[in-house]
C-alpha cells in the first residue's frame, strides 16, 4: 500500500470504486420547499476562497497538512512532517492535476482521465470542488439548472433529515434542511459515506463543516479518514493559484510517481 496515495488520493478519489452509470430515470415532481433546498445546496457559497490547516487520522495514521481553495480556479492539498516540512502536494485545476512528491523530487502533470478510477467515478474538477465546498452535485451536468433535474427528492425523516438521490451516478445526499450533512454511494461490493459536522459560520451567510469523515467499506476491508480543520478563513489571500516547481524536480508519468511512494 502506498502511504501518500492513501493520504491524498483516498481523500479525493475515495469517491468511489463503483461504476458510474447513466440513468434516464424521470425526475419526481418535488415540492417548492424541497426544490428550494436543492437549489440552495447546488448554488455556489458566498465565499470565493477558503484556507485551513488539516489534521487527518487515516486508519490510525495521523497526518497534518493544509487546504487552499479558490472556487472555479484551484484546489491545493499538502501534507507535512511535524507541520514543518512539506512532503507531498496535490493541486487541482479545471483542466489538469499536478502531483508533487517532495521526498523524491518528482512531479506529474496529468488530466482527470489519467487518475485511477476516474471513469468509474465521473470524476472531474467540479465534483471534487463540490465535495470540498460542502455542495451536492451531478457528475457531467453542464450547470446547476441541469444538475437540479437529475436530483430527486426521496423522503424526510421525523427529525427533519431530507434525502435526495442523484440519478446519473447514484449518489445520495442528506440534508438537515440547511446544510449538506452526508454524501453516500453504494455499489457492488462497496459502501462509501462522507459525513460533515461541526458547522461554523465563516461569513454572515456562509457556514462550513470543520469535521469531515470519509469511510469506505468493501468486501475485504474498511477504510476511514477523519479530517479536522482549524485556522479556517474565507478571506481573500495572496497565495498563487499554482505552486512553482523547482528545477530539481523531475517530471514523470503519474504511475511512475505513485510507484515511488512505497512504504
Amino acid at each position: 500500500m502506498k502511504r501518500y496515495v492513501i493520504i491524498f488520493f483516498s481523500f479525493l478519489l475515495i469517491l468511489l470504486l463503483g461504476g458510474c452509470r447513466t440513468s434516464r430515470t424521470v425526475s419526481k415532481t418535488v415540492d417548492t420547499e424541497e426544490q428550494r433546498l436543492v437549489t440552495k445546496l447546488l448554488d455556489s457559497p458566498s465565499a470565493s476562497e477558503l484556507t485551513a490547516s488539516l489534521s487527518m487520522n487515516i486508519s490510525g495514521r495521523k497526518v497534518s497538512g493544509q487546504l487552499r481553495m479558490r472556487r472555479d480556479r484551484c484546489i491545493q492539498l499538502s501534507a507535512s512532517v511535524l507541520g514543518l516540512m512539506e512532503i507531498f502536494r496535490v493541486e487541482l485545476f479545471p483542466d489538469r492535476v499536478v502531483v508533487m512528491d517532495r521526498v523524491h523530487n518528482l512531479f506529474s502533470v496529468c488530466h482527470y482521465a489519467d487518475i485511477p478510477y476516474r471513469n468509474e467515478l465521473g470524476l472531474d474538477f467540479e465534483v471534487v470542488q463540490a465535495i470540498l465546498w460542502n455542495r451536492i452535485f451531478s457528475p457531467g451536468s453542464a450547470n446547476n439548472v441541469d444538475a437540479s433535474t437529475r436530483i430527486n427528492y426521496l423522503n424526510s425523516t421525523p427529525d427533519g433529515i431530507n434525502s435526495f438521490r442523484e440519478v446519473e451516478c447514484g449518489y445520495t445526499f442528506l440534508s438537515d434542511g440547511k446544510n449538506l450533512i452526508s454524501t453516500l454511494k453504494e455499489g457492488i461490493g462497496f459502501k462509501f459515506r462522507l459525513d460533515y459536522s461541526d458547522f461554523t459560520a465563516l461569513l454572515k451567510d456562509f457556514v462550513y463543516p470543520l469535521e469531515q469523515t470519509y469511510s469506505l467499506d468493501t468486501n475485504s476491508s474498511f477504510f476511514k479518514v477523519l479530517v479536522k480543520l482549524s485556522s479556517v478563513s474565507a478571506g481573500i489571500g495572496s497565495w498563487p493559484d499554482q505552486t512553482s516547481i523547482s528545477r530539481r524536480m523531475k517530471q514523470v508519468a503519474l504511475d511512475e510517481l505513485l510507484d515511488n511512494l512505497e512504504i
